[in-house]
């Protein structure tokens, strides 16, 4: 009897020893912000979740913690952007250029194939937005999404 439970309990051992991990179904990231417009940014949302300020033609450096994404990408992955804008030129005020506008996007995020530790939001002409996962800040050699920011000749910032 005693031989039948010592070779249960290795049996138990080796079974428990050889068992899985359960896959890890979902990540996290900080935000970080690119702004790629002459608009200052207030203040952003990704699916609720707080990504702080932008100014002009600048961003990266800073992150806020975070938002929970898919261990694996799949067609149709988005998530809800809101942000605020006024102008981001020196001078100019015009009732519209102070006062912040709420904009509201569903955006696609850019397929990722490793997942990374940042998401981060590019902020486009024309109130487009681009969203990418990656380890990399814009700029970087081998960078998925859009490059760092570049200030036009004539913007005097």
């Amino acid at each position: 009897m005693k031989r039948f439970a010592l070779l249960a309990l290795c049996a138990l051992a080796l079974v428990a020893c050889s068992s899985k991990k359960p896959a890890v179904e979902s990540y996290s990231a900080n935000l970080s912000a690119y702004n790629h417009t002459e608009d200052y940014i207030h203040q952003f949302y990704v699916d609720g979740a707080g990504g702080g300020n932008s100014r002009p033609y600048g961003g990266g450096g800073s992150f806020v913690c975070c938002i929970s994404y898919p261990a694996k990408w799949r067609p149709g992955l988005s998530a809800t952007v809101e942000w605020t804008t006024s102008s981001g030129i020196p001078g100019d005020r015009r009732p519209e250029a102070i006062k912040p506008t709420w904009h509201k996007r569903v955006v696609p995020i850019d397929r990722y194939d490793v997942p990374g530790g940042m998401l981060n939001v590019h902020f486009l002409a024309e109130s487009d937005v681009r969203l990418v996962i990656s380890n990399m800040g814009a700029g970087a050699k081998g960078y998925p999404g859009p490059g760092y920011p570049v200030k036009p000749p004539s913007w005097k910032w």
